[in-house]
């Protein structure tokens, strides 16, 4: 037997090691389905061709020499990994990997926590999350779906819509919320968020202030990019903010955040799922998306009645704006 840049057969050291670890070349045959002799050949052509002695024959005896008991322990340890790497292999060819490009704040807030459900239902499909706050093309097929937030879908792009009704609340850590019964909420610091640039001049109008377009106040307002930052900056009592309820159904659950009074706005960025139209039949997909409907319909569903306007949650008395 020649050595192949230097590696014997795959087949010579598997009858190795079997030998070795029954000390036996009748146990190594019966283990690897082959013959006694067979497996005798192969170790004594193995030990030619690496010109080392393995084994000493002792009284009809297989005993390892130093050098075979060393090989054999590096040999098993070998064979073991690339036995490991074999079933990923073939794991892997089962296994979709699904990349999916998601704002931050809502991968975090509202996609991850349920990702775990997703997995359960689908193993064979893995979702490969990668945060992305500005649009996404595909040109360099990084990704093979994006859920986006615009007012319309992205030019040359397919896209299916998952939720258009989603509302904007007036939220406010409990603390803050409690000054609001002798405080005006237009003497309070406000925060604001990138995204949503009108939401306030929105809230003003909705209560009679008479307020369009930007709203412009003296100091003490808060103003971030993005809506994770907003959130925290909310729930740290930093002001009271408007946010899409998407955003902080956990906050509310866990009364880290309250309502504050009854308004509530349609938020005018839709959401979006969009993927390059060469997948829209791929397996994969068809499957997050059918899952991504089914969970915006329980998150919907935890509205509550329309005519309550709480949607289960908690709601301070401190009256904000009048309904739209």
């Amino acid at each position: 037997m020649s050595l192949r840049r230097g590696i014997p057969s795959l087949t010579a050291l598997q009858a190795f090691e079997a030998s070795a670890r029954h000390q036996s070349f009748s146990k190594a045959a019966a283990e690897l389905n082959q013959t006694h002799g067979a497996v005798c050949k192969k170790v004594n052509e193995l030990e030619a061709s690496l010109g080392v002695e393995l084994f000493r024959r002792v009284s009809q005896r297989l005993v390892l020499t130093d050098a075979g008991a060393e090989y054999a322990h590096r040999i098993r340890v070998n064979l073991e990994q690339i036995r490991q790497d074999t079933q990923q292999v073939v794991a892997n060819r089962e296994r979709s990997t699904l990349r999916v490009a998601v704002g931050v704040t809502y991968g975090a807030q509202w996609l991850v926590p349920r990702l775990p459900g997703f997995h359960r239902a689908h193993p064979s499909v893995h979702v490969r999350l990668i945060g992305r706050d500005q649009p996404t093309y595909f040109q360099d097929l990084n990704f093979d779906a994006a859920i986006h937030f615009e007012q319309s879908p992205l030019p040359g792009l397919a896209s299916k819509m998952l939720m258009a009704d989603d509302e904007v609340w007036m939220v406010a850590a409990p603390s803050l919320a409690e000054e609001l019964v002798a405080t005006d909420v237009a003497a309070m610091p406000w925060i604001h968020t990138r995204d949503l640039p009108a939401a306030w001049a929105t809230w003003s109008e909705a209560a009679g202030r008479g307020h369009s377009g930007h709203v412009q106040r003296e100091g003490g307002d808060h103003f971030f990019d993005f809506f994770i930052l907003a959130i925290h900056a909310a729930v740290a009592g930093l002001g009271i903010a408007l946010l899409p309820r998407v955003l902080i159904e956990r906050e509310l659950a866990n009364g880290e955040l309250v309502r504050v009074g009854e308004y509530a706005a349609i938020n005018t960025q839709k959401t979006y799922l969009m993927f390059p139209e060469q997948k829209r039949n791929w397996a994969p997909l068809l499957t997050f998306a059918s899952w991504l409907d089914a969970e915006i319909a329980r998150y919907r569903a935890g509205f509550g009645e329309r005519g309550r306007g709480d949607g289960g949650h908690q709601v301070h008395p401190a009256l904000a704006a009048p309904g739209p």
